[in-house]
Order: structure tokens, then C-alpha cells, then sequence
């Protein structure tokens, strides 16, 4: 009778280790040992420690795009809601595929050479022009008043979230749920008040000296 598979343990250990220790002190024996198998047991699944890492984030990060993807094909919804929506699902896929998302976050772009993190960061590219797209359509409908250029909006909004890897550890749907919407409000707040806050603070700046 063959073994059941050890891989989705072999894959929540590796994501715990990668998130605690990061990719370069993660050792194959230490995330065999949290499972309680051999190094030797992990290469039975995966080639390499590389490898592993890129089965760890390959999950959430294919589940942020399947769901931006669905949000973006929502026309119907006024740019406010899409927002709201965007940012719950962010904190869902954060608590749902927890740790392995931080995972992603934390070593997109600089740890790995692999043509398929390539992939990742064109993934997360679209993702940012999403949000941006969207925060320029708030604009043009005179839903927000930004005191940015979109680009920079959408920056400071993705940051925001990008950040709960330093702190956030879910706590069940309904928290989870009041946090993302604790969040949205705080964005919007800055979104639909930016303008009118760039002219206050444009006052107040000092005024530049007079040519000598």
C-alpha cells in the first residue's frame, strides 16, 4: 500500500522556515526536521532548495492573479467598491495561503534568478498596474480627489498592504475581514480627501528663497 504523500507538510514547513530564517539561512534539514523526515526524504519531491521555494510561492501568487483578474472584470462596480473588494481579497490570500505569501513578498525579485520568478514579477507588474488603472478611474469619475499622481497612489496603497508581512498573522474570517475593512478606510479617507490635503500642505511649505 503506498505512503501518503508528505508534500503539503513538506510545503507549509518550508514556508514557515523561509519566513523565519529567509531563503539563504533555510536549510533543507531544518524544514525536513519540522516535518520529521530526512533531507533525503525532501529531494523525493523537489530537486533543490530553490525548487522549493518556488513551489512555496507559485500557489498564492497564482491565486492573486486568478482573483484580480475577476475584480478587474467587474464593470459594473463603482471604482470605491472595487477597491474595498481588492483589499479584502489581498488580506484573504494573505490569511489563506499564510506564510507562503509573505514568502512571495519577501523574495520577489532579489533572491532567485529563475526564469520563473521572472514570471512572478511580471505577474506582480500587472497586479500594480491594476491597482493604479483603478485609482486613475477613481479620479477621472471624481470619486477620489488624489493628492498624487495615480502611479504613486497605487505605490502607497500596495506598500500598505505589502507591509502586514512584518505583522500580520490571521486571526480567523470575521477579524480578518473588519481588518481589511479597517484598512480600505483608512486608504480612502487619503483618496477621496488627497486634494484638498496637497493645497493645505502646499500652504504651509515655506516659501522658496528670492534669487540673489
Amino acid at each position: 500500500m503506498p505512503r501518503p504523500s508528505r508534500w503539503p507538510e513538506i510545503l507549509l514547513a518550508a514556508g514557515e522556515e523561509f519566513r523565519e530564517h529567509g531563503y539563504e539561512n533555510a536549510t533543507l534539514e531544518s524544514i525536513g526536521a519540522r516535518v520529521g523526515i530526512l533531507k533525503g526524504s525532501i529531494y523525493n519531491y523537489v530537486g533543490s532548495k530553490e525548487e522549493l521555494l518556488l513551489a512555496v510561492v507559485e500557489q498564492p501568487a497564482r491565486a492573486l492573479l486568478a482573483e484580480l483578474d475577476l475584480l478587474r472584470a467587474d464593470t459594473h462596480s463603482s471604482v470605491t467598491v472595487r477597491l474595498q473588494g481588492l483589499i479584502r481579497m489581498q488580506v484573504r490570500i494573505f490569511s489563506e495561503w499564510y506564510p507562503a505569501a509573505f514568502v512571495y513578498l519577501r523574495h520577489l525579485g532579489h533572491v532567485v534568478q529563475s526564469p520563473k520568478f521572472a514570471e512572478f514579477r511580471e505577474m506582480d507588474g500587472r497586479y500594480m498596474a491594476a491597482v493604479e488603472g483603478l485609482l486613475a478611474e477613481g479620479a477621472a469619475s471624481g470619486e477620489f480627489s488624489l493628492a498624487t499622481e495615480p502611479r504613486t497612489a497605487a505605490r502607497a496603497i500596495v506598500g500598505m498592504l505589502d507591509w502586514m508581512q512584518h505583522w500580520f498573522t490571521p486571526r480567523g474570517e470575521v477579524e480578518d475581514l473588519a481588518l481589511a475593512d479597517e484598512l480600505f478606510a483608512m486608504a480612502l479617507g487619503g483618496l477621496i480627501a488627497g486634494g484638498s490635503m496637497r493645497a493645505i500642505t502646499r500652504a504651509s511649505r515655506p516659501a522658496a528663497p528670492a534669487p540673489s
